[in-house]
């Protein structure tokens, strides 16, 4: 194993390159991308304690993606034969691995769907990230819709911001990839993984994770079925409801320009 640091902008592998090693994410944020017919996609962005470029190592295949620090990045780098014991041998790498699998085959889900859609366009490949300009808050109605839920008021620090319904099998929830769980009950209104708040093209998004019905944004159906899988966040206040128009799961999500 060795240590890499990465300076922000830096290709660490290209699509087509021959995999040799895969890489833990010490510190910093690394973007994957591919190149579509659509121009370039944004598959993932990864943080500390994440794994990725292990599949094309495992399978001796050329890098499938192309990966790119968005920050200055610190990984180790590990090689086929280390793979097992770094990774399959310790639980705690172990767990963030497979809730990694599992957030690409949602990924990878969405995309086939999208793609097989031609309403649905493809998000492009977002530009270099800005130095952080903007405070943005999610706050929750739920004194206005009479729903049984502890008032939900956060400060999002991180990107992508996912949000999901809770599990209750701890043992499951430990593989979930949601920063923010809100608890549910039947019928459900919330998906295990439901939407993400991101920033890209310069501004922020609400963005479905392949959920069954969806999310509302200022009155715009945000939804695989609805055709359209992201929807753009204004500068102010912005009115989201998890799930169908009458969800009980009514929400804001503030955002404050700080420059």
């Amino acid at each position: 194993m060795a240590t890499e640091h990465i300076q922000r902008g830096q290709v660490i592998f290209r699509e087509g390159d021959k995999s040799q090693e895969a890489y833990f994410i010490i510190s910093g944020l690394v973007e994957i991308t591919i190149n579509t017919s659509h121009g370039v996609q944004s598959l993932a962005k990864m943080g500390p304690g994440e794994i990725f470029g292990e599949m094309g190592m495992i399978m001796d295949r050329p890098r499938s993606a192309t990966a790119t620090a968005l920050e200055n990045t610190t990984l180790e780098t590990i090689a086929e034969e280390d793979f097992e014991q770094q990774i399959i041998q310790r639980s705690d790498r172990l767990h963030v691995y497979l809730a990694t699998l599992f957030e690409r085959i949602r990924r990878t889900d969405l995309l086939l769907s999208t793609t097989t859609n031609a309403t649905v366009p493809l998000v492009s490949k977002p530009k270099p990230p800005k130095e952080p300009v903007f405070r943005v808050k999610i706050h929750s109605h739920y004194g206005e819709t009479g729903f049984n839920h502890p008032p939900v008021e956060k400060t999002i620090t991180k990107l992508p911001f996912r949000i999901g319904r809770s599990y209750f099998d701890t043992a499951v929830s430990s593989l979930a990839r949601n920063d923010l769980s809100l608890e549910d009950v039947h019928p459900h209104q919330l998906s295990r993984n439901h939407c993400e708040i991101d920033f890209e093209n310069d501004h922020f998004v609400l963005r479905d994770r392949g959920s069954k019905l969806g999310s509302w944004v200022n009155g715009e159906h945000v939804s695989v079925d609805s055709g359209c899988i992201s929807a753009s966040l204004k500068t102010g206040e912005n009115k989201i409801i998890f799930g169908n128009a009458d969800s009980p799961h009514r929400y804001s999500i503030t955002i404050e320009e700080l420059q």
